[in-house]
């Protein structure tokens, strides 16, 4: 108690009654209705109480908790990314109006962001997690770094939020589809002025790449991964800089909140 109180360490609660049905469907449509091509509408998912009903649902239920549903390694990893992106918008509307998740400050900040993501607490499972924990002990435990361009850290400069919920049954095909747009588009990849610029996200978790790309039977190393999964003309772009031995220059991170107008509005591929 001591530590949580030094570090301002607090609860977020779900302050709604758990769901009746299929949670997901409750997600899929607060997504849909506040998620859009050019960020997400703040304002009105604050007022929506879905999003509340579904992370008090999550808070109790769970692959720890419901093991039977959720059979396999896809319902389980479909499940963490939801409850993260859920979270997240949770941890948003909590402190609603924002204008960046690291004006969320614990009463120390060793670092940026620091309060966003380890000082706010949730139930989820009916355990007590923290969405840097959520993360990095949970999901990346998945050995899959398709999950990078799949959960949402509502920041301008974050792959883009799905405006419906991930499920095991298209699980893979959603994975390959997420990765694809993120690994496709400027600025989180792009061929510029002799340079191959890319998101801070692929410095952050070079290893998971490198890992991913290695499995796949390619070079382990991050171009390796983007030409994987990237459209032809950007793999072809992404090679030509690897053969003109281009710099590798990582893109300062925008951690302005991704709300409508503040998000760039690339084009998504059909899933």
């Amino acid at each position: 108690m001591i530590l949580r109180s030094l570090l301002g360490l607090h609860n977020v609660a779900p302050g709604a009654e758990p769901l009746d049905g299929d949670p997901d469907a409750v997600f899929d449509a607060v997504l849909q209705a506040h998620v859009f091509v050019d960020g997400v509408d703040y304002e009105g998912l604050a007022q929506n109480e879905g999003l509340r009903r579904y992370a008090a649902t999550l808070s109790t239920w769970g692959p720890r908790t419901a093991v039977t549903a959720f059979p396999d390694d896809d319902a389980r990893l479909a499940y963490y990314i939801n409850a993260y992106n859920a979270l997240t918008l949770l941890g948003v509307v909590d402190h609603w109006p924002i204008d960046s998740i690291q004006d969320v400050r614990g009463r120390i900040e060793p670092k940026p962001g620091f309060g966003f993501f380890f000082a706010q607490r949730f139930r989820l499972d009916g355990k007590t997690v923290d969405l840097y924990r959520l993360e990095n002990d949970t999901i990346r435990g998945f050995g899959d770094a398709r999950i990078h361009a799949a959960i949402n850290c509502a920041s301008a400069s974050c792959p883009t939020l799905e405006s419906r919920a991930f499920r095991a049954d298209d699980l893979q095909a959603r994975l390959d589809a997420a990765t694809r747009n993120f690994v496709s588009t400027p600025p989180h990849v792009a061929v510029v002025d002799g340079e191959l610029r890319l998101s801070s996200i692929f410095q952050w978790f070079a290893g998971d790449f490198e890992q991913h790309a290695a499995r796949l039977g390619k070079p382990a190393d991050v171009r390796s991964f983007i030409a994987a999964f990237a459209t032809p003309e950007v793999a072809a772009a992404v090679q030509a800089a690897r053969n003109a031995d281009l710099p590798i220059v990582y893109v300062d991170y925008d951690w302005s909140l991704n709300r409508r107008g503040n998000v760039a509005a690339a084009p998504k591929e059909s899933e």
